[in-house]
């Protein structure tokens, strides 16, 4: 008799009476979750529970069993679901074996456009002296690295930080390499502090030519939104988002229609304000060392974003 002293004497004598089966008074089933790489992101139906490895407490669960759906989310890997059955006061283990994702980069062609000197100017500077053109080559060269390192070919449109190059020339080189995207990297000089992009978003006419091509610019939209959702995803809590704008809302753009280095693009072609150099915060961001990685790491979650978006 010693098993049953625990039972609640209504139910023991229930057992004892009747004959009935005792049923668990628990109101919660368990899921010991584990995968492979562990640190994934544990959903049980769409609510957020912990990352993997970790035992999931179900509090919804009751005598009856009903169909949950397990999410795993890592990463650089697709997401991962299972369907499993519980009931209160059931245990069950679940490991995933996430498989990765191709990587984005991998052959893809990059050009990598660092802003000035060029035709129209030499660029901004920040409230302590610093360039510019002066920053845009530090990133831009952190950045080949980083692509190069993800299997992207990287193409330059200059070879020296005060290499004077066209506009027109910049978006041939582009052209001539076949580049999967072409991002023109520059700081702003605005009111406000932030990172934006721009986009061709309608045609201009610069020296007798008019584009670019209606398919150029169609690519150019779908390329910005993934790009810019990317790039936020790194520089939240850092650098705000001030969003996706057309050519045609910048100074240049809206006197040519579009900005010359888009003009003459037959690749998608983006613009990105890296800062606002202007902005004495914004200019101490990227002039320091872990402002620099981070601005390079959202530059490639950009180009990751957009390129699985295709």
């Amino acid at each position: 008799m010693r098993m049953w002293s625990a039972l609640p004497l209504a139910v023991l004598m229930a057992v004892l009476v009747f004959g009935v089966t005792p049923v668990s008074t628990a109101e919660e089933a368990t899921v010991a979750v584990s995968s492979h790489p562990s640190g994934a992101k544990i959903y049980v139906n769409g609510y957020f529970k912990g990352r993997s490895p970790t035992t999931v407490t179900v509090t919804s669960a009751t005598s009856n069993p009903h169909p949950y759906t397990v999410t795993l989310m890592l990463p650089g890997f697709k997401t991962w679901r299972m369907g499993v059955d519980l009931a209160a006061g059931q245990h069950k283990a679940l490991y995933a074996a996430l498989e990765r994702l191709p990587a984005p980069l991998q052959g893809r062609t990059v050009c990598i456009d660092p802003g000035h000197p060029s035709e129209t100017s030499a660029g901004t500077s920040g409230p302590s002296g610093v360039t510019e053109n002066h920053m845009n080559w530090v990133i831009a060269l952190q950045l080949q690295s980083e692509l190069e390192a993800a299997g992207a070919t990287v193409v330059m449109t200059k070879s020296a930080e005060d290499e004077m190059v066209t506009n027109r020339r910049r978006a041939e080189i582009a052209n001539e390499a076949g580049a999967d995207i072409m991002i023109r990297l520059h700081c702003d000089a605005a009111p406000s502090r932030g990172f934006s992009i721009y986009y061709p978003d309608r045609q201009g006419t610069k020296y007798g030519v008019t584009g670019p091509s209606r398919s150029v610019i169609e690519a150019s939209q779908a390329a910005a939104g993934p790009f810019y959702e990317g790039m936020r995803s790194v520089l939240s809590g850092s650098v705000p988002g001030r969003g996706v704008h057309g050519d045609s809302a910048t100074y240049i753009g809206s006197k040519q229609g579009a900005l010359t280095g888009s003009i003459f693009s037959r690749v998608p072609v983006l613009t990105i304000e890296m800062v606002v150099l202007t902005n004495a915060e914004d200019e101490a961001f990227i002039t320091g060392e872990s402002g620099q990685r981070k601005m390079v790491q959202a530059l490639k979650a950009g180009l990751e974003s957009y390129f699985r978006s295709l």
